[in-house]
């Protein structure tokens, strides 16, 4: 089992938004030390609590401060910007890693990033589908191109010249392509299989329990593809003393509960709670914070961690990675110390 790492990331709102930023890169620097296979960084452009505008620009912050940790986009939310802007920069960012980029797609989930940017009442997932098409063709034709579709049109037909060198794209460094990975918070089985369908990995959501993780499983094992890299996000917290793992994640005033409150609110605000009951058709369900935390973060002592994963791989299907999500170091020592358990204690026993 490979380990990876991602982060929405969320911080507490008052916190300098400079010490932030370095938090998260220090985050990935340690991992890429501790051999951490890669990482992903999510984007929003109106959240107060996650505040990373570009995981792109993130990420290259980074590639001088890595050695061998791939670096993922968590993801592009396709919509929000041009096809051309998505397959020219992740092309660069691939040349300048010399092939250790991961390119992580959605069509975005904010409502607020979806109104700024004009896309509130379109059909994003129409825009998604439309918008990885440009980019794959962008990358695989030659110029001139000439791309219709209904909401971009691209061109160099009028202006492309092979002389000068002018009007076309840069392809990445990556043969034929970086891999794509679809990150899902969805309880629909359909588009999971239609999607990697295309050739595709998946990142199932932290969120998720294991009865929507087990139809994300059957949707994979569905597809007739020789090899999928299926990566299961969970919040995980590793700590030889039982005190400081219930303090440190239970508390209310805990960083874990901060990020799965947070989270809540929003999902209740836009009608999103099924995401994370039982039954997601029973309107009457009520969610228990507590419970719902002590079900989908795996956290204690390094034997009790890797039991957990365990647990979780049997009941939900057979994963790839184990995909670790970070939280705000509101302790930096135990922040610190979680991963490195993480990787030197849990991962070896996992895979002994």
């Amino acid at each position: 089992m490979k380990l990876g790492y991602f982060a929405f990331p969320i911080h507490p709102k008052n916190k300098n938004y400079y010490s932030c930023l370095r938090e998260d890169q220090d985050a990935i620097i340690l991992c890429d030390k501790l051999g951490f296979h890669e990482a992903f960084i999510g984007e929003h452009l109106t959240d107060e609590y996650e505040r990373i505008t570009s995981s792109q620009i993130f990420l290259s912050s980074l590639i001088n401060l890595t050695k061998n940790i791939k670096l993922a986009t968590g993801t592009i939310n396709l919509p929000n910007t041009h096809p051309v802007k998505v397959a020219s920069n992740i092309s660069m960012l691939d040349h300048m890693s010399k092939g250790r980029i991961i390119m992580g797609i959605g069509p975005g989930s904010l409502v607020s990033d979806m109104e700024i940017m004009g896309n509130l009442k379109k059909k994003r997932n129409e825009m998604f589908l439309e918008a990885i098409k440009h980019v794959l063709d962008l990358w695989s034709k030659k110029p001139p191109y000439n791309l219709r579709g209904k909401y971009w049109n691209i061109n160099t037909k009028k202006t492309y010249d092979k002389k000068l060198s002018i009007g076309s794209v840069v392809k990445p460094f990556q043969k034929p392509r970086p891999e794509i990975v679809l990150t899902s918070l969805s309880n629909n089985p359909h588009p999971i299989k239609a999607l990697t369908s295309r050739g595709w990995n998946l990142l199932s959501s932290n969120f998720l329990n294991e009865n929507v993780l087990k139809t994300h499983f059957l949707s994979i094992q569905s597809i007739k593809r020789k090899k999928i890299n299926w990566r299961v996000a969970r919040k995980i917290f590793v700590n030889y003393d039982k005190k400081v793992v219930n303090k440190y994640v239970f508390s209310s005033k805990s960083p874990y509960y901060k990020v799965v409150s947070q989270i809540l609110n929003k999902l209740k605000k836009y009608n999103r709670l099924d995401v994370v009951k039982k039954n997601p058709l029973d309107k009457k369900e009520k969610i228990d914070i507590e419970a719902l935390m002590k079900k989908l973060i795996i956290c204690g002592d390094p034997s009790t961690v890797s039991e957990r994963i365990l647990e979780l791989k049997e009941k939900s299907g057979n994963f790839d990675t184990i995909t670790y999500v970070g939280i705000d170091w509101m302790n930096k020592k135990l922040g610190i110390k979680s991963l490195e358990l993480m990787a030197n204690k849990v991962m070896p026993k996992l895979n002994d």
